[in-house]
């Protein structure tokens, strides 16, 4: 299969993703609520509650646009990117199924035009989502385009920075963030087999 039909593959791939996880997490949040599993979270009595929707947005999309930027030369970088992140979408239908918790009584909502207006506005009442917590997709989007461009300093950094930033902000347990990591890096290697295998089909 050569590179136009996997980014086509792979543009396909996402958007799927995209949709499936759209209708999921309306009906994720009214079981969350249903729920209310809510944990203590140690490091939110270490660290003040802060709106630091900028920043946090300012970061992730900055993170994608420096991934883009940087590594336009190299054969399939999209394709790759796309397949990773379709995979931590379905992860995270995974994830949020097995452990429904519900958002922190103290969060402050995170101001993002593009995911609340595209993916996070709920269907039924103009609610927002709130309790998409385990695990963090805003750090294991940025971890995964860490792995992808060879563990660059970067990419680190700035995970770093947007992980303090979500505990400041509330919309995320220290736990969705430690492990979104590991997430990030399985479906990264998810994404680089099925790459592989796709580009040797003739």
């Amino acid at each position: 299969m050569n590179r136009t039909w996997i980014f086509i593959t792979a543009l396909i791939f996402i958007t799927c993703c995209g949709v499936a996880i759209a209708f999921f997490l309306p009906l994720h949040e009214i079981r969350a609520d249903a729920i209310n599993w809510q944990l203590n979270d140690y490091a939110f009595k270490m660290l003040p509650a802060i709106d630091v929707s900028i920043p946090i947005f300012s970061i992730t999309y900055g993170v994608i646009l420096i991934y883009v930027l940087s590594n336009h030369k190299r054969p399939m970088y999209l394709s790759s990117a796309f397949f990773a992140y379709g995979f931590l979408l379905l992860l995270r239908i995974i994830t949020l199924t097995l452990f429904p918790l519900k958002e922190p009584d103290s969060i402050i909502l995170l101001e993002d035009p593009f995911l609340n207006n595209i993916i996070y506005s709920a269907t039924s009442g103009g609610d927002l989502i709130n309790a998409d917590l385990f695990f963090s997709g805003h750090t294991a989007l940025i971890f995964s385009l860490y792995f992808l461009s060879g563990r660059k300093l970067i990419y680190l950094l700035l995970g770093i920075v947007l992980a303090i930033l979500l505990l400041l902000q509330r919309v995320h347990y220290s736990v969705d963030i430690i492990f979104a990591i590991p997430f990030a890096y399985f479906a990264v290697r998810l994404s680089e087999y099925l790459v592989l295998r796709l580009s040797k089909r003739s």
